[in-house]
């Protein structure tokens, strides 16, 4: 309440540095930028906000009469720099809580608050491996926030009491001339494990064990906090309550939720639950001014909260006051009504009408190719084409004559359904929305109407009347109206000894029209791309028209272009 009062307008600056607690070595730095209390509209808002300030560790700094009005949080010192500039800073021990203006709190409340090498004791974050955390000779790892202790190499012993050198002469087997296994026969204690290394027994308890693996080790109650419930947490194999750990504040309770401790002012109470929980009303006595509502921050550790009554505006520290007395007391876009600033605009002009406000004042017009009083209606000739005359067409809200510039030079234009068709005259050519000139032969070809590939040349119809002709280049095949493809073949040479190159394509030459080259019943063969017919034995004849059956004699061959 204290910092409500003594802030004001003033403006509230951050140094751009933050501070790193010499004590936990892991908080992080994070560059700040300003804060200040800003004015909102219909009341002041007198908390503080800080919208470009990231929600991590931070250091706040206040300008002013330096640290008498103590501006920082709880659990923090004020300084005052060379430049006469309070800085909170957190006590030992402490951290941010958000930023040193709301305060500080401490470093952790459970193991989990701490990296995996630290753990929770006494509300600060310590290392697990430290001297006296392992017995003598004995190794420590961190996991987990436990420290885990083992016996060296060449060691044995309760790694958490002391670890003993193992001195053994190896004996070889006579008949092996092996070294005898050091774990066979098992020298370590009950439920405990034996491993070799450097040739000596290593005796270990399991995980989720403990006690003396040289006497006997014993099952655990826990491994981790998830086998215990859930009021309780583990440590060091055992089920313990975790606010046994934690050091809360003055009068506040702590409940366990998931195996995690939880600090809370019980109800009725406010504060910072790791440090002190009170009863308070922080507007009672009010701290705010005249015209002003005083209400309880229950998100901000109860603090009071400051703001304008309904329409009034200021300071609600020092006192609020009506918004406007006259229009000059408003922004020019606005005008004083019943001591509110409004826009003058609302519901001052007529139908379909658009309003501006000059000097306070609402002037009305009709949008562009509107007509009518702006103060009553505003309306437009047309709306769409069935607005207007079959031969005119709906243009910016007017009838207009659609051919009016719409065709290219030399072109007629007629309307039809308000539309304008554009055509060129007859013996003329070209496009109808650009240019029209005198027809020519070579217009037949320009642009090409023949299909991919082909050829376009000038050509008359049946009637004599001009016409283009399309054909496929030589080498290509298909319609020319559609497309032209390259053949198969340009020559004989081009297919297989088999085939002949007919119209761009390889085929049995022993066929055309599908069918045989040869006479009846004649026999074709196919001889370097040629047709070779012959009557088949027992018949004679001509191959080329007919083979007969042989009365007598020998038969004989004959061969295409041969």
């Amino acid at each position: 309440m204290r910092l409500l009062i003594a802030l004001g307008l003033a403006l509230l600056v951050v140094d751009t540095w933050a501070q790193r607690s010499s004590s936990f070595p892991f908080a992080p730095l994070v560059p700040l930028a300003p804060i200040a209390v800003f004015p909102e509209r219909g009341g002041f808002q007198g908390r503080i906000t800080s919208p470009a300030i990231p929600s991590s560790i931070r250091q706040s700094a206040f300008s002013g009469d330096a640290c008498s009005t103590s501006p920082c949080g709880p659990n923090t010192r004020c300084e005052v720099n060379r430049r006469g500039i309070a800085l909170c800073r957190c006590l030992d021990d402490f951290v941010p809580d958000g930023n040193t203006i709301n305060g500080c709190k401490p470093q952790c409340v459970n193991d989990n608050d701490c990296p995996d090498d630290y753990r929770c004791r006494a509300s600060k974050c310590v290392r697990v491996c430290v001297t006296g955390a392992c017995g003598l000779h004995a190794d420590c790892d961190a996991r987990n926030h436990r420290a885990v202790c083992r016996c060296p190499d060449n060691y044995n012993g309760d790694p958490y009491q002391q670890c003993k050198r193992i001195e053994t002469q190896v004996q070889f087997d006579p008949v092996s001339r092996l070294p005898p296994d050091p774990c066979s026969p098992n020298p370590c204690g009950t439920n405990a494990d034996c491993r070799t290394r450097g040739e000596q027994p290593v005796c270990t308890c399991p995980i989720g064990h403990e006690g003396n693996p040289l006497i006997s080790c014993r099952r655990g109650e826990c491994i981790e906090a998830n086998d215990c419930p859930d009021h309780l947490t583990c440590q060091r194999l055992r089920c313990i309550n975790p606010c046994q750990e934690v050091n809360c504040g003055i009068e506040a309770d702590c409940t366990v939720k998931s195996h995690q401790p939880i600090c809370s002012c019980p109800r009725g109470l406010g504060g910072d639950p790791f440090v002190r929980c009170r009863k308070l009303d922080p507007c009672e006595p009010s701290p705010c001014g005249r015209n002003t509502n005083c209400k309880i921050n229950r998100n901000n550790d109860q603090q009071a909260v400051c703001s304008c009554i309904s329409n009034y505006i200021g300071d609600p520290l020092t006192g609020c006051r009506p918004e406007c007395e006259r229009d000059t007391d408003c922004n020019r876009n606005m005008a004083c009504r019943n001591d509110i600033c409004i826009n003058p605009c609302t519901n001052a002009c007529g139908t379909d009408a658009f309003c501006e406000v000059t000097n306070h004042r609402a002037v009305c017009q009709c949008p562009q190719y509107y007509e009518g009083d702006p103060y009553s209606r505003c309306f437009a000739e047309c709306t769409k084409h069935d607005d207007c005359r079959s031969y005119q067409a709906c243009y910016q809200l007017k009838c207009i004559d659609p051919c009016e510039g719409s065709c290219g030079i030399g072109a007629n234009c007629k309307v039809e359904d308000h539309k304008a068709i554009c055509s060129c005259p007859k013996d003329f050519t070209g496009h109808p929305f650009d240019r029209c000139k005198p027809f020519t032969p070579e217009d037949l070809c320009f642009p090409n109407p023949c299909g991919s590939q082909a050829n376009c040349e000038p050509g008359f119809d049946s009637s004599g009347n001009d016409r283009p002709v399309c054909t496929c280049p030589r080498g290509y095949i298909g319609n020319p109206l559609v497309a032209c493809q390259r053949g198969e073949c340009q020559s004989n040479e081009d297919c297989r000894s088999h085939e002949a190159c007919y119209n761009y394509m390889c085929e049995n030459p022993c066929y055309f029209n599908q069918r045989s080259v040869c006479g009846e019943s004649a026999v074709c063969n196919v001889k370097n791309h040629q047709p070779v017919c012959s009557c088949p034995p027992g018949y004679d004849g001509n191959p080329l028209t007919e083979c007969r059956i042989r009365r007598s004699g020998p038969g004989f061959s004959i061969g295409h272009g041969l």
